[in-house]
């Protein structure tokens, strides 16, 4: 016997918040109550009932989340999940608009999987028809990256930097040839177009290194904001930092964690771990010589004056250039990478560099420890205003949503 959950409610717009809050919470209430139970998905809620009254949208940049957690559980069930699908006058524009974003061919495509394995969804291919004819821009498609992308790459390789080096460089011609367009397409991110490209690019080639499964990505862009998210649903940050063997110079493991003093709070323990590991990384990030999820983040809110959230198992946090701290921890950062930049390119004398790095790294922590107690003793459940989010059921893997105003 199978059971069925809805993905898209009638009159409700599904967000990555709705994502997190509700659509997860669906999914963890039918396995506690059916654990023997096969499940499947309708795609619209209402079905064929009451059209009239009903109607769905979704937010293009929660697509790769729901990739994510489609493919997760096809992994858990070994086999494709069934999705039930309407085209009807309340479902047909938002079910034209997946099919023309690659969803389909991108989940279930039997053609486009055949060397990748089983379908992540099962469905009936008549209901893809007979569309309004709404056409959608060519760059307004679902991304995904995975090692098979990379066929002439030995994924084999000790050197960790040439592999990723090798890994990147096919990488950055996949995100120029997918995003380049959008971002030119905005004047808050035309400048920085080549910037976004490069950082983007280490984020998945990240996850096709260390994730073990699929990334996916979606940039889009209306006449309010470019979107854009990236969901990697494997190992995630914790246990990414946790299997690296050797560090650099500058950073121990748990860094971040074993020099916090942070304050006692009601929060769960379990919750707070969470929130520490999306710091923990970000501090990493912030004394590497190459551009990463930190970058990308300061970027995103100082240069474009955009939103940045960043999500891992049962947290995210929302950053804006209204955080505290934001603007000395970019000042840090950038002081951070210039001195990377003229030790790789004068080969500074060594011991020299070591005493400079350690510098910024004592005042880049303390700014960190800063927004980290800020987060805490600000926190609120109203997410307007909260800059930290706690969720009920986790997620696993890493998940960055981006928004940026066109004017």
């Amino acid at each position: 016997m199978e059971s069925i959950i809805p993905i898209i409610d009638s009159n409700v717009n599904f967000t990555p918040l709705v994502f997190y809050r509700d659509f997860l919470k669906k999914l963890a209430n039918f396995y506690r109550e059916n654990p023997s139970e096969e499940i499947a998905f309708r795609l619209f809620g209402n079905g064929d009932d009451d059209i009239y009254n009903s109607s769905y949208r979704i937010d293009p940049i929660a697509l790769p989340l729901l990739l994510s957690i489609l493919e997760q559980l096809s992994k858990f069930h070994k086999n494709p999940l069934r999705l039930f699908l309407n085209n009807n006058h309340a479902t047909s524009s938002a079910l034209e608009f997946l099919y023309r974003a690659n969803f389909f061919k991108t989940a279930g495509d039997r053609d486009y999987y055949n060397q990748y394995g089983n379908s992540i969804i099962s469905y009936k291919e008549e209901y893809l028809g007979s569309f309004k004819g709404k056409e959608i821009r060519k760059d307004h498609l679902i991304r995904s990256y995975r090692k098979d992308d990379y066929s002439n790459i030995d994924f084999q390789i000790y050197d960790d930097i040439l592999l990723r080096d090798q890994i990147n460089s096919l990488t950055s011609y996949y995100v120029q040839d997918h995003f380049r367009e959008l971002l030119y397409d905005n004047p808050n991110t035309v400048d920085y177009q080549n910037t976004y490209i490069d950082i983007l690019s280490e984020l998945i080639t990240n996850g096709v290194m260390h994730s073990g499964s699929t990334t996916y990505a979606m940039m889009f862009v209306d006449k309010f904001r470019t979107k854009f998210a990236i969901s990697d649903n494997g190992i995630g940050l914790k246990k990414s930092l946790e299997a690296k063997i050797t560090f650099p110079f500058y950073y121990k493991k748990d860094d971040f964690k074993n020099s916090i003093s942070h304050k006692k709070t009601d929060f769960s323990s379990y919750y707070v771990e969470n929130l520490l590991d999306i710091f923990e990384a970000l501090y990493y990030s912030s004394l590497k010589e190459r551009e990463g999820i930190l970058d990308l983040m300061l970027n995103v809110v100082i240069n474009s004056n955009g939103y940045f959230r960043l999500h891992t198992e049962n947290c995210q946090i929302i950053i804006s250039n209204r955080f505290k701290y934001i603007s000395k921890l970019h000042e840090i950062r950038q002081r951070i990478l210039n001195l990377h930049n003229i030790n790789e390119i004068s080969n500074m004398e060594q011991s020299d560099f070591k005493n400079s790095i350690s510098q910024y790294k004592k005042l880049i922590m303390e700014v960190f420890e800063n927004m980290f107690n800020t987060a805490i003793d600000y926190y609120t459940e109203e997410t307007k205003f909260s800059s930290i989010r706690f969720f009920n059921v986790k997620f696993k893997g890493v998940h960055i949503e981006v928004e940026i105003p066109n004017t």
